[in-house]
């Protein structure tokens, strides 16, 4: 397989399927809704002091040995989970033989799909707004776990 087929086939599945980031480093939300669930207070800004222990909190999911510390290790460890979930979603979503490899075919086929759905007034087009509610719409309807074969 050449790798330039791999490599747009690994960019189509992390944009399409990256539900929830890889990085647990501290950021500030984009989401409105998230932005409000850190703003403790309802002030309409956040402090330090509530996004602290949200950060915290989430960082040390990471912590696997208990010891207030995530090590390189325990980072990995999440890593290379969250890279075989994501590979799993890109098969059961794409591989549509299951023979455990994505043709051209049958991106294209994912592809016209995703298309399809996104394309509310079936204009031919998809607009910001199409495209953020087939986003929001997948979301809500992806399965906890994805397996593959």
């Amino acid at each position: 397989m050449k790798p330039q087929f791999i490599a747009a086939i690994a960019f189509a599945g992390s944009a399409l399927f990256a539900t929830q980031a890889f990085s647990f480093e501290p950021a500030f939300p984009r989401n409105p809704k998230v932005f409000a669930k850190l703003d403790v207070d309802s002030n309409g800004s956040i402090t330090i002091e509530e996004l602290k222990p949200k950060a915290e909190k989430r960082m040390l999911r990471l912590d696997s040995d208990k010891n207030n510390e995530v090590s390189t290790v325990e980072i990995d460890v999440y890593l290379q989970k969250r890279l075989e979930q994501q590979r799993n979603r890109m098969l059961v979503s794409m591989d549509a033989d299951k023979n455990g490899a994505i043709t051209v075919a049958e991106l294209d086929k994912f592809i016209e799909a995703m298309f399809n759905d996104a394309d509310a007034n079936k204009d031919g087009g998809v607009n910001p707004q199409e495209a953020r509610d087939y986003r929001i719409a997948k979301i809500r309807k992806t399965p906890a776990k994805a397996t593959a074969n």
